[in-house]
């Protein structure tokens, strides 16, 4: 099976429920083998939710028919996932507490709050 067809198809579950477009496939690192993999990148794009990228091993394909491929997961375990890389997703973007700045000579100081009580520096929107 050619992997490179997936791209551009919509995921569907061994239940028929659809969850969402295949984008990119990517090797990444399996859980138990230290080996590159090939990961097939879903885009789930929920109303009023940021989208989210969510990786399925591309070995779960159990069929490719037309625009839809189905793997074999059940919705359920999808949305594990998805809970599972939204919590990754919120700890890379909180505040390490640590602070940089100037002061009226221009010498640059940095310091630490442990207490992450100080002013929290925004995420840049692309």
């Amino acid at each position: 099976m050619d992997i490179r067809k997936l791209v551009s198809k919509i995921a569907v579950d061994k239940e028929n429920m659809k969850l969402g477009k295949i984008i990119r496939i990517d090797m990444l690192p399996g859980k138990t083998i230290k080996k590159n993999i090939p990961y097939v990148m879903i885009v789930v794009q929920k109303r009023f939710q940021k989208k989210l990228v969510v990786p399925i091993d591309a070995k779960k394909v159990i069929k490719i028919e037309g625009i839809y491929v189905w793997f074999n997961i059940t919705k359920a375990e999808f949305n594990e996932v998805i809970k599972r890389i939204k919590k990754i997703k919120i700890e890379r973007e909180m505040y390490t507490g640590s602070i940089a700045g100037k002061d009226s000579s221009n010498r640059i100081w940095i310091g630490y709050d442990p207490s992450g009580l100080s002013y929290k520096r925004k995420e840049r929107k692309r």
